[in-house]
């Protein structure tokens, strides 16, 4: 009863930015939140790589491919973070207008979602050591098309994310609709200006949990140091619960 009274606990948080009902500085905040939380996992779980797997890092290069992958996406997702804490301002004859921009981290989401279907489709989506081989060596080679914008089917299973691969992009190029949305979103925080961000910590929520499968007993690295109520809510934030559910 205790297990399934913290796991509806956990995915109320993991939803809590989508929830209409809080107000939209709560939603942000708990976006913030779990960002925090999953930032500070993903940093332990790099430096504690980069301390205690020194020789398999410099032997393995697949090892040392996926641990560059996820120091990218941390650092990325930082700077999301960061993005979304202190905002943007203009500046204009001494005067600073702070700027609202709802589509100010979708570049940097969408640039994680890109390393987290990279990092599935070479380390998890390969069932055997051949098929793990075919798909390095012709990644290695630009020849291996990964598709992004089905990536949702392998990811989350989740049909809700099938348009989120081109919610993001239309976000980060100069396209017809990002544009239009761009000019017509509200002035102020309507409570979407985190999603972003949390979308983003799912996202390394994830790559984090596939990373730690590359070492072995994994698993053990983080249940020494993080206690079990983090680890239920990093592993519930990383599963993107379905919002109808």
């Amino acid at each position: 009863m205790k297990d399934n009274q913290a796991i509806c606990r956990h995915r109320a948080a993991v939803l809590a930015p989508f929830n209409d009902s809080l107000t939209p500085q709560e939603r942000t905040e708990k976006a913030i939140e779990l960002s925090q939380l999953v930032t500070k996992i993903a940093t332990y779980i790099i430096c504690h790589t980069i301390v205690d797997y020194q020789e398999q890092l410099k032997q393995d290069e697949r090892l040392s491919i996926a641990h560059a992958i996820l120091q990218r996406v941390t650092t990325t997702h930082m700077c999301n973070h960061k993005l979304t804490v202190e905002g943007l301002a203009y500046e204009y004859r001494g005067q600073q207008f702070q700027l609202h921009e709802a589509y100010k981290t979708m570049g940097l989401t969408r640039s994680v979602y890109e390393h987290l279907a990279m990092f599935y489709f070479l380390y998890e989506h390969p069932k055997t050591n051949q098929e793990r081989d075919a798909a390095w060596e012709a990644w290695q080679k630009d020849e291996r098309s990964i598709p992004y914008s089905q990536a949702w089917r392998f990811l989350f299973r989740n049909r809700e994310m099938a348009q989120l691969y081109h919610h993001l992009s239309i976000h980060c190029h100069p396209a017809y609709a990002g544009l239009q949305q761009f000019q017509s979103q509200d002035s102020s925080d309507n409570g979407a200006d985190g999603i972003p961000l949390h979308l983003s910590s799912c996202f390394l929520a994830y790559l984090c949990r596939l990373f730690l499968k590359q070492i072995s007993h994994g698993d053990d690295i983080v249940r020494r140091e993080f206690s079990a109520q983090e680890l239920s809510l990093f592993r519930t934030l990383s599963q993107l619960p379905n919002v109808e559910k």
